[in-house]
């Protein structure tokens, strides 16, 4: 097992939520964003947080991880009130977060950026980096990530920097993680690992608030959902009770009998058409037209080159050769100022 004699230890509390939030309220100028609003974690669950874009989602789970401090209410863990001022708060008192924006150092190793400010080291303060790869080794075998602890971050895939995250947040032994849209950014596969993940944390009674607007994964992994609408508490139930109609209409508040109308749209002329693009090692004879008015889908798996000829076509990394051409002439597109001139 690990060596971390400064990670937060397992609470041993016999009450039933390991995790409650009452009525707590935070406002920003001209808005409420969070009104009176309750949660209740059970240790060993899932608990999916549910709601619209702006519904206070992630501001609730920031007040919970030290981010933002709320401005009336009560958060209580283990069934002690906590006043959390700042995310090592959090992390002492068994809360880690991972967030839906990636909070690692690029310029770091992937050991580094797990371990830091917690770094094993000789007796003469210097950092043991032959331990700390051990100890992200073993913590990586214990996940069933397969990733070089001396990797540099900035070398890594979006999908491989979400998995190095979830590793720093579990590292913490924490009794209460949050996850805040962790599959945005992975493939099936990578879905799948984490749910396995998921699974084991919670065997361990970890409590685990999953926020998702995924519907399949909420009655996947879900042991309990709580649905926020314009910043207010709506209700809690459990996940095998109620149906994916009675989510939506408890979201937004009304029935939808048709959740993706088809709205036509005229399509005009041509826009863009690319001929033939190729950057050697990364995608070769990608050619489309692009008209006005129309949506063109990219679809691949990750590392399949579609962000690298999105990327070509702004000039982030110019494609060797191929032909651009905007309404019929041909451009060439060496960098994103160009790209936007254009």
């Amino acid at each position: 097992m690990l060596d971390q004699a400064d990670a937060p230890k397992r609470a041993v509390y016999a009450g039933e939520f390991i995790l409650e939030v009452d009525n707590v309220r935070k406002e920003f100028p001209g808005v409420v964003a969070l009104d009176d609003v309750q949660l209740k974690l059970r240790p060993g669950t899932v608990h999916a947080l549910m709601g619209e874009n702006g519904a206070g989602k992630s501001t609730l789970m920031k007040i919970i991880a030290g981010v933002y401090t709320p401005d009336r209410g009560e958060v209580r863990f283990a069934g002690k009130a906590l006043d959390i001022r700042t995310p090592l708060d959090a992390l002492n008192s068994g809360i880690a977060m991972i967030h839906q924006e990636l909070n690692l150092m690029n310029t770091m190793t992937v050991a580094e950026n797990i371990w830091i400010s917690r770094e094993p080291k000789f007796g003469f303060g210097l950092i043991d980096h032959g331990a700390m790869a051990r100890m992200t080794r073993e913590l990586f075998t214990d996940l069933g990530i397969r990733l070089d602890p001396a990797d540099m971050v900035g070398d890594l895939t979006v999908a491989q920097k979400q998995m190095v995250e979830i590793a720093r947040a579990v590292s913490y032994k924490s009794d209460v993680l949050i996850m805040d849209e962790p599959t945005s950014a992975i493939t099936e596969t990578e879905v799948e690992h984490l749910f396995r993940i998921i699974r084991d944390l919670r065997a361990k009674g970890v409590g685990i608030v999953y926020i998702t607007h995924k519907m399949s994964e909420l009655f996947e992994i879900a042991d309990e959902l709580t649905v926020f609408r314009d910043g207010k508490y709506i209700g809690t139930v459990d996940a095998k009770d109620v149906t994916r109609d009675e989510i939506i209409k408890m979201m937004v508040g009304r029935e939808i009998t048709d959740m993706f109308p088809k709205i036509d749209c005229p399509i005009g002329d041509t826009i863009l058409e690319v001929r033939d693009l190729t950057l050697p090692g990364v995608f070769r004879d990608v050619s489309f037209t692009l008209r006005r008015g129309e949506i063109l889908g990219v679809a691949g798996l990750v590392g399949s080159g579609r962000s690298n000829v999105a990327e070509a076509i702004f000039g982030v990394t110019p494609a060797a050769s191929g032909t651009i051409l905007i309404d019929g002439d041909a451009v060439e597109i060496k960098s994103p100022p160009v790209a936007m001139r254009h």
